[in-house]
């Protein structure tokens, strides 16, 4: 039981991280595209950031949420 509860807490590292690391991606691509006038790459750029911030939200919340779910 105690592995299981190792590898859901590995895995919201985990979804965080690509959270993250989207958002990161999404307010650089908004940035390029700010400087550039270019209406479509800051639409882009923020439905990343946004996805990012969905993603990392799920990993901060509902990940964790499995393994009391596990437990019971």
């Amino acid at each position: 039981m105690e592995i299981i509860l190792k590898i859901i807490d590995f895995a919201a590292i985990a979804v965080k991280a690509w959270g993250a690391a989207l958002a990161i991606v999404g307010i650089i691509k908004f940035s390029e595209g700010h400087s550039q006038q270019n209406a479509a790459k800051q639409e882009d750029g923020m439905g990343k950031v946004v996805g990012g911030g969905v993603i990392f939200s799920a990993g901060l919340f509902l990940v964790p949420m499995l393994g009391s779910m596990i437990s019971m």
